[in-house]
């Protein structure tokens, strides 16, 4: 399927086969594209290049076999170092706090929105359906050339993405901590229920904290999780929706602990009224209006809601924004129809 402005890439096969003809894709263009997202990074939050540059490649050395192998193929099929593709993938690590969700429950069909924030407006045009041999066929929204990303679904109808949220149980320097953005492609992959993506969360840390959406469309169930890097709450609802930020709502912090800026506070606040009013005629029309909200979105100038979604994984119905800044007002939804 052919979508206005955006990038498809489809790759298949064994970890170095999807490195490979990813990178074969992309050679010639792929340091281009590293180069002008990080200046658009550092434009947005003011990259540390020295520090970066010292602990990228270190960081790169701890994710697990399967991956790295995809990510040192792509470093050969494309032509760009490994080092600069592990500065690429170590600069989500400056991020500040954005992106807001939800999921909402019409007419026994779930409903998840999802505003992503970032910095790089124009920069975040690409579906990557990855279909790896022994694992769950997946299609990812980001990057070109992106091997990972925090928002997907799979063939299995499971929908999986996650807000950054602040952590204070950090891994030590020395364990293999998950980057959130590997854990939802793994869980997609791997993954066909929910009780799946528990157990994924009990076996694996990550370096960072999430706000977990997941929707199983075979099922129609839906779960929110606030992780930490080592544990998890699985958080309750007693209304027809539940939103998140990129701050703890259900999750005890310890006293004293920067638990999200005001603008997380703020953004989910006036997402669960517009959800707790919206009388819903049309889902599409009436969510994305809750989505493109001025006090939703962000606009920051160099960063800001760079794509957004919106999906009911039971009616197999995937929509995807980004060909415009702010992505929720500004670019038009597109349905996905890949896997």
């Amino acid at each position: 399927m052919a979508l206005k402005g955006y990038q498809i890439q489809k790759v298949k096969g064994n970890g170095c086969e999807i490195g490979l003809h990813l990178g074969c894709q992309l050679k010639g263009r792929l340091r281009a594209i590293i180069d002008h997202f990080l200046k658009a990074v550092d434009r947005a939050y003011h990259l540390d290049f020295d520090r970066m540059k010292q602990e990228a490649s270190a960081w790169l050395e701890k994710l697990p076999e399967e991956y790295l192998v995809e990510v040192e193929s792509l470093a050969y099929g494309s032509g760009v170092k490994l080092e600069r593709i592990a500065q690429w993938l170590y600069s989500e690590r400056y991020i500040a706090g954005g992106c807001t969700g939800f999921i909402i429950c019409l007419e026994d069909a779930a409903w998840v929105g999802r505003n992503y924030d970032h910095a790089g407006p124009g920069l975040w045009r690409s579906v990557t359906i990855i279909e790896k041999e022994a694992r769950i066929p997946v299609v990812l929204f980001g990057q070109e050339g992106a091997l990972f990303s925090l928002t997907g679904y799979n063939s299995r109808k499971l929908w999986v993405h996650c807000n950054r949220l602040p952590a204070w149980d950090m891994p030590d320097p020395d364990e293999k901590a998950i980057p959130s953005f590997v854990f939802v492609r793994m869980a997609l992959e791997s993954c066909s229920h929910i009780g799946e993506i528990e157990k994924l969360l009990q076996a694996f840390p990550r370096d960072s904290g999430m706000c977990l959406f997941v929707v199983d469309g075979k099922s129609n169930t839906y779960a929110v999780y606030e992780c930490t890097c080592k544990g998890y709450v699985k958080r309750q609802g007693g209304k027809p929706y539940i939103a998140g930020a990129n701050h703890y709502v259900a999750t005890p912090v310890p006293a004293g602990f920067f638990n999200g800026d005001p603008s997380s506070v703020n953004r989910l606040n006036r997402m669960e009224s517009l959800l707790a009013a919206m009388k819903i005629e049309n889902p599409c029309r009436d969510l994305i209006r809750v989505l493109a909200d001025p006090e939703v979105e962000q606009n920051l100038g160099d960063s800001g809601t760079v794509y957004a979604n919106l999906a009911c994984p039971a009616k197999g119905l995937y929509y995807f924004a980004c060909n415009g800044f702010p992505a929720a007002s500004r670019a038009a939804f597109e349905e996905v129809v890949l896997i």
